[in-house]
C-alpha cells in the first residue's frame, strides 16, 4: 500500500472520530476519502494486516493504539501546514487544506514541530520582522552570512513573495539545508532534502539560519 494512502485513510478515521464522537463504519469512511464504497475493503484489509485498524462487531472501523498515533500525527502535520499556509501565505483556507494535503505526507515531523512553535511566537510591532515574530533580519543570520560546507537550520522567512517561493522547494522554518556553493553573483546553491536548489541573493536574504547541532 502506498504510504500517503495508508495515511490518507488513518486520518479521516481521526478526522471523523473527532466529529462525530465514534468510528466510521465503511461507507462512511469512503465517503470522508471521497472514494467509492467498494475500493475501501481491501484498503482496510491492508491496514488491518499492518496492525494499524480493527473491524468491530457493529460494524465500525477502529483505530488500534498504534494507528491512533500515526492518525493524530498526520492530523496535527495537516493542520499546522493549513495554518502556515493561510495564515503566512494569505491562501484561503479550502486552497490551504488541498496543499497541506499533499506536504503533509512528505514534511518530517521536526520540521512540524518547529514549525508549530514558529506560528506561536507573539506578533510585534516591529516593521523588520515577520508577522510571527521572528527577530528583525540585522538580528539574525541570512543563509547570505556562511560559507560553503556549512549547515544549518531555518529558523524563519521574511516576506510573503519569498516565503511563497521558498515552500515551493521546500525551505521551511525547521528544514535543514547545507550551502552547497556560492556564486559571483552572491546567488547560492543550497541542499535540500537531497536537492541542489538556487537561490537568488533576495531570497537568500530572506532566510533566516542558525548552526546545526
Amino acid at each position: 500500500m502506498q504510504h500517503s494512502l495508508r495515511e490518507d485513510y488513518l486520518e479521516a478515521i481521526c478526522f471523523f472520530m473527532e466529529k462525530n464522537g465514534r468510528f466510521p463504519r465503511q461507507e462512511e469512511l469512503a465517503a470522508a476519502l471521497g472514494r467509492q464504497a467498494d475500493e475501501v475493503p481491501a484498503i482496510l484489509a491492508d491496514l488491518i494486516n499492518e496492525g494499524e485498524v480493527t473491524m468491530s462487531p457493529g460494524g465500525l472501523v477502529e483505530l488500534t493504539p498504534h494507528g491512533k498515533i500515526t492518525g493524530e500525527r498526520i492530523v496535527k502535520k495537516h493542520a499546522t501546514l493549513q495554518c502556515f499556509l493561510s495564515e503566512m501565505l494569505g491562501m484561503d483556507q479550502a486552497a490551504a487544506s488541498s496543499e497541506a494535503c499533499t506536504l503533509e505526507h512528505t514534511v518530517s515531523d521536526e520540521t512540524i514541530d518547529r514549525l508549530g512553535d514558529y506560528l506561536k511566537q507573539p506578533i510585534t510591532n516591529c516593521p523588520g520582522r515577520h508577522r510571527f515574530g521572528h527577530p528583525c533580519v540585522n538580528t539574525q543570520f541570512s543563509l547570505l552570512d556562511f560559507n560553503e560546507g556549512d549547515e544549518l537550520i531555518v529558523c524563519g522567512i521574511l516576506g510573503r513573495s519569498s516565503a511563497k517561493r521558498l515552500l515551493d522547494l521546500g525551505v521551511v522554518p525547521g528544514q535543514r539545508v547545507k550551502i552547497r556553493r556560492k556564486l559571483g553573483s552572491r546567488s547560492i546553491v543550497v541542499e535540500v532534502k537531497g536537492c541542489d536548489v538556487a537561490l537568488s541573493p533576495e531570497i537568500a536574504a530572506a532566510v533566516s539560519v542558525e548552526r546545526g547541532p
